[in-house]
């Protein structure tokens, strides 16, 4: 599925934010959250253009089709992140002098579309770290990633 994909973000629109919530609410752990928070978030990322999704295009006719993947970030610094994956604290926004980026919402029908919505939203945060926590299905407790820019403190 992954060849006819484009790369891209939404304007933040009522549309838009309806079509992520449908997209987003399929996935787990998503499935399982309440609608108040998830709302909250995703209308965030829309408003500040903290989000891509990849999207699949019809062989045929060629046009955009198919919502298949959606990754979303709040800004941040690097120590309410770095506090954040250590359960030390919750994530908060930072709207000023933001050095960081932590992954909030991942959700995909095609894995393959990934790594190229990953390096569309790199290019969107270049200089920034990231972080972001994974989520097993079967059970396994949640484990915390980074990627912390060369030149940051504690890197």
């Amino acid at each position: 599925m992954s060849t006819l994909i484009e790369y891209t973000t939404f304007q933040p629109t009522s549309r838009s934010l309806g079509s992520l919530a449908a997209f987003v609410s399929q996935h787990a752990p998503f499935t399982q959250y309440e609608f108040g928070p998830v709302m909250k978030t995703l209308l965030y990322q829309l408003e500040h253009c903290t989000h891509a999704v990849a999207m699949a295009r019809d062989p045929v006719t060629g046009e955009l089709t198919q919502m298949v993947s959606y990754v979303g970030w709040v800004r941040t610094t690097d120590d309410v992140a770095r506090a954040w994956l250590e359960k030390e604290s919750r994530l908060t926004m930072s709207h000023d002098n933001h050095d960081a980026v932590a992954v909030t919402i991942l959700a995909t029908d095609d894995p393959a579309s990934v790594m190229g919505l990953i390096r569309h939203a790199k290019k969107m945060n270049v200089g920034k770290s990231v972080y972001w926590k994974r989520y097993f299905m079967d059970g396994r407790a949640p484990s915390s990633r980074r990627v912390v820019k060369k030149g940051k403190a504690g890197s």
